[in-house]
């Protein structure tokens, strides 16, 4: 024994030794001219530092050379990176720092100076941070074998004994986490701020020779141990201390920290105690628990079937749904083989579906149908340590019912399908039917109103003319069903040629001159020269944008205007633009527009004239080009309709 810097109480070098030794962090100790003194196993561990370099002087810079060499430090020039450790080292003050390894491990360095020079330093392997010592009991093997080396040196050298006995004193009070070292009397050696942090003992009590009844005593009496007498608490615990027993437990404080302590016997001299604050891990169990539970909650859903298996199909665990679907309690069906269950129609693929999703390590999902019933199911590897049996999860649940639905759906489809054939038909053979009968009108009441064959009369000449404006606007919109019908049924062929988009442009605008001029409304053409042709039908491409022009104008108020423009587009397709200032459309409304003999007025006293039809046939043209029909507009914003032709549509010249 001999006594600490502070002459106080006496110090057991050995001890300190072995709660060094004892330390999951590799610990260094350099004196004041920088030479190696002490080191416990870890350090050595830690670094694998040569021989030469794990003895009692050698020099801080040749174990930083060593390193730098093998790339601790990083890259750059070794010499210049052992300089600056060495001389940052030199200044003898606390840091603290984090280095990752060329391995990839993480450890904290924390440097504390010596009283009398040097300074300790602690490594800590930070990337396992939350894991807890397994091997104790063999640590305090190794600790009272320290002890005991230990002892022995004492005989040798007490000047020396002294000056490690200082040096593992600052290496204890400078540890992470927290550390007590009562004696074989129970009376405190050493504890470090740490301890003192986390148990929120007051700094008063860290006094050498403190008796282990007046920790415990206080502890008692606020509230750490629960209610009860304090004294007979205190008592208690003082008596299960002097058991001299290994003991590990959590403590959760009245202020909800958990702390971890772990006390260990040191035959003959006391026992050495650790505390650490393990919150974080305590809450990190109990969310893994919960989550467990509810896991399991999930997979005894109702109509979920679950079998955890074996590769060659043995049965491990199961849910009470798959017990359910075979008629058996769950402890009958474990260890039976899950393909022997299995249909026979059905086995061979699931067992392949199962070797598949081990070989890719990943989940696999499918359908098939046993005795008129379909499942759905997904195969899953499931985690398992290295050298263990592979394993496999199968989640699977009726959708008998889903499957019945949509063949249901699918009938109801074709039975639509077909009757709006029908009805496309129809209205192509009717539309058809009509234009003979209506040319007949439009040629007679051209003569009559025209008077070809003499005179008629005022009254009749008008009533002629009236009848050949009505038919026009009759033809014209039969002959929009037609083209509906014939899309429809896909009985519609282009008659495609190359025109530029100006003529496009010109002959759709003055068309609608007269129609604008009477709406008061202004007409703007914004054809950019230069563009290149355009290879379409150019009789359905001037039908589009009469269309869009007419619509434009018609739902534009007086004093309006309407453009139309045109533009090359980024993946080399050509766009026209028909904009306008005119009352615009909710989004409710485009739908509605956009839909055969859709009208946004449908009601008898609505504003504007017409079936229907213009968009409709409109988009259904552009996307026989391979194009498509776009609308920006809001209410009372106006609305621009885009039509884009595809790049195939543009025609350059090689």
């Amino acid at each position: 024994m001999t006594l600490d810097h502070r002459n106080e109480t006496p110090i057991d070098i050995a001890v300190m030794q072995g709660v060094l030794d004892h330390l999951e962090q590799a610990i260094s100790v350099f004196d004041q001219n920088l030479r190696l003194v002490l080191w416990n196993g870890r350090f050595a561990e830690m670094f694998h530092l040569p021989p030469h370099l794990l003895r009692r002087g050698a020099a801080f810079e040749d174990i930083m050379r060593y390193n730098a060499e093998l790339g601790e430090y990083g890259p750059g020039d070794p010499e210049a990176l052992v300089a600056e450790r060495v001389s940052r080292a030199r200044l003898f003050k606390h840091h603290r720092t984090e280095r990752t390894r060329p391995d990839g491990r993480i450890i904290e360095i924390i440097g504390n100076p010596l009283p009398g020079g040097g300074f300790v330093t602690s490594y800590t392997d930070i990337t396992v941070a939350h894991q807890v010592t397994d091997n104790l009991r063999e640590s305090n093997e190794r600790l009272d074998q320290m002890v005991e080396r230990r002892t022995r040196a004492l005989q040798q050298s007490e000047e020396r004994h002294r000056a490690y006995a200082e040096m593992l004193e600052a290496t204890v009070r400078h540890m992470p986490q927290g550390a007590s070292v009562f004696d074989n009397d129970l009376k405190l050696v050493v504890a470090n701020d740490g301890f003192f942090e986390l148990t929120q003992v007051p700094p008063e009590f860290n006094v050498p020779g403190k008796p282990f009844e007046d920790f415990m005593l206080y502890n008692a009496q606020r509230g750490e141990y629960g209610p009860g007498n304090p004294q007979e608490l205190a008592r208690e615990r003082v008596e299960l201390a002097r058991r001299m027993q290994p003991h590990s437990f959590d403590r959760v404080r009245p202020d909800g920290t958990v702390v971890e302590v772990r006390g260990n016997p040191i035959p003959g001299r006391g026992f050495i105690s650790t505390f650490t604050n393990v919150t974080g891990r305590h809450q990190a169990e109990q969310s893994l628990r919960a989550a467990m539970t509810m896991a399991r909650t999930m997979l005894d859903a109702p109509g979920l079937i679950t079998f955890l298996f074996t590769l060659d199909g043995t049965i491990i665990d199961l849910n009470e749904g798959g017990a359910t679907a075979y008629r058996r309690t769950k402890q009958s069906l474990i260890g039976e083989n899950i393909y022997a269950l299995m249909p026979t129609e059905v086995r061979a693929s699931r067992a392949s579906y199962a070797q598949q999703a081990l070989v890719e390590a990943r989940a696999i999902h499918f359908e098939d149908e046993s005795h008129g019933r379909w499942y759905e199911m997904t195969i899953t590897p499931y985690p398992v340590e290295k050298g263990d049996i592979p394993c496999l999860m199968v989640i699977a649940h009726e959708v008998t019912h889903r499957h019945l639905t949509e063949d249901k759906l699918r009938e109801a489809t074709a039975l639509a399908e077909s009757a709006n054939r029908s009805k496309s038909e129809f209205l192509a053979a009717m539309s058809h039917e009509l234009r003979t009968p209506l040319n007949a009108i439009i040629g007679f009441s051209e003569i009559i109103g025209r008077e070809l064959f003499g005179p008629v009369g005022e009254q009749y000449r008008t009533y002629g003319q009236d009848i050949n404006s009505a038919g026009l606007h009759l033809l014209a919109m039969i002959n929009d069903i037609l083209d509906i019908s014939r899309i429809e049924i896909g009985a519609f062929a282009l008659s495609v040629e190359d025109v530029a988009p100006t003529t496009l442009a010109e002959s759709s605008l003055r068309l609608v001159t007269t129609r604008a001029e009477q709406n008061s409304v202004r007409l703007i053409s914004s054809i950019p020269e230069g563009l290149p042709l355009l290879r379409v039908d150019v009789r359905r491409v001037k039908q589009v944008l009469l269309n869009l022009l007419a619509n434009a104008v018609k739902f534009t108020l007086s004093r309006g205007s309407v453009t139309l423009s045109a533009r090359l587009e980024a993946d080399g397709g050509m766009a026209f633009m028909v904009s306008d200032t005119g009352i615009g459309m909710s989004e409710a409304d485009i739908a509605v527009a956009l839909a055969p003999f859709g009208q946004v007025e449908s009601g008898l006293d609505r504003r504007f004239e017409g079936v229907g039809l213009g968009l409709p046939l409109a988009k259904s043209l552009m996307e026989l080009h391979g194009g498509a029909l776009d609308l920006d507009t809001a209410p009372g914003q106006g609305t621009t309709v885009i039509i884009r032709f595809p790049p195939s549509c543009v025609f350059v010249p090689a």
